[in-house]
């Protein structure tokens, strides 16, 4: 089994909170590379890494179910609005502070998700795997190659 396989494969047998972490996972893992490629002042890997970022926030957005208690939906809805207009002022304005806003609020949401899971996992404890420390937040091979050209030129001189 390959990479692709293995994450294809767990995620299509992830129960949905724990999809939603992978996908906090995913922004985070994208939102550091591109704080690090500022820093580093290379402009393109900083706009593709905060183009990723920005599409897995707006899946998060795109994931919440209003029906299911409204009042904590839009609070979330509002969280991850933030994020996302935070990497987008990062990637317009060059400005990597706004990329330091954006992964303390993900931090602080992946922290309190975790804790859900904890909650959920005394129910259910089979789960208990699925919890991950910040340390082995690793990339998926296929996900952090840059292969297609993108039209976007914010970032780039």
């Amino acid at each position: 089994m390959n990479g692709a396989d293995y994450i294809e494969n767990q995620v299509l047998t992830a129960k949905p909170h724990q999809l939603h972490l992978m996908v906090v996972d995913g922004a985070l893992r994208f939102a550091r590379k591109a704080a690090l490629a500022a820093e580093e002042k290379h402009f393109e890997q900083t706009h593709f890494a905060l183009d990723k970022s920005r599409d897995l926030v707006a899946e998060l957005i795109g994931g919440l179910d209003p029906s299911q208690q409204p009042e904590l939906v839009e609070q979330l809805k509002a969280l991850f609005v933030f994020v996302y207009e935070n990497l987008h002022h990062a990637d317009v304005k060059q400005d990597a502070g706004y990329i330091q806003n954006a992964i303390k609020v993900l931090e602080i949401h992946r922290e309190s998700w975790c804790e859900l899971i904890a909650q959920i996992q005394d129910e259910t404890p089979q789960e208990s795997a699925i919890i991950h420390s910040h340390d082995s937040l690793q990339p998926p091979h296929h996900l952090e190659q840059a292969d297609q050209p993108h039209q976007s030129r914010s970032w780039l001189t």
